[in-house]
């Protein structure tokens, strides 16, 4: 198995004080990635940058291939090490995910990674993040639905809002689809790296509610 390896811009200096939380949540997270999903042969780089961090969490994620994961940060705040684990568990399982199935070619691949990831931050730490529980509504959920594989997508759109998409839409209703599924196949998202969003849809979406 090869390494998972750590990086920390330290150039600004803004981030020296962190370096002790950063390492905590670095530790635990790939420790936990490691056993449970086989995460290896990943460069993760942590940055300061405060505008792609998560407002509420000061922490924000990217998985940009299979192999490196950019973690941003926003060195102004007390950073807490539950959130930066968090970010990393979510990220690592993007990572090995994309090497054994489709990951993003479609709203629907993207509903389902998304989904997934959630489901194995609230397996590795024991809830669920906040941005899996917005306020969506039917008439969202059914033109998500029209478009599960239109081209192209917009991903900005569905996640992050929009005039007429609630902030957070997609990553929402990716949990609930996913845990839908989750729950009818008893398997966490550790076991279900490799499902394919086909089979999680047509389990959540072919006559059937999406668990609330």
């Amino acid at each position: 198995m090869r390494p998972v390896q750590k990086h920390i811009g330290t150039a600004s200096g803004r981030l020296e004080a962190q370096l002790e939380v950063i390492d905590v949540a670095f530790l635990r997270a790939t420790s936990y990635a490691r056993e449970a999903i086989g995460a290896e042969g990943i460069d993760v780089m942590f940055v300061d940058a405060p505008n792609d961090a998560l407002p509420e969490w000061k922490v924000g994620g990217a998985t940009f291939n299979p192999y490196f994961i950019l973690v941003s940060l926003d060195p102004g705040f007390t950073l807490q090490s539950q959130k930066i684990e968090a970010t990393l568990v979510h990220e690592y399982h993007h990572a090995m995910r994309w090497r054994t199935t489709e990951f993003g070619a479609d709203l629907a691949q993207l509903l389902v990674s998304e989904g997934l990831a959630q489901l194995f931050e609230e397996e590795c730490l024991g809830e669920r993040p906040f941005y899996s529980d917005a306020d969506i509504s039917q008439s969202e959920i059914e033109a998500a639905n029209v478009e599960l594989h239109a081209q192209p997508f917009d991903q900005g759109k569905w996640f992050f809002g929009a005039k007429d998409v609630t902030k957070h839409f997609g990553y929402t209703y990716g949990y609930r689809l996913c845990k839908n599924y989750s729950m009818y196949v008893e398997k966490g998202a550790s076991e279900l790296l490799d499902v394919s969003s086909k089979d999680v849809l047509k389990h959540s979406l072919d006559g059937r509610s999406p668990q609330q």
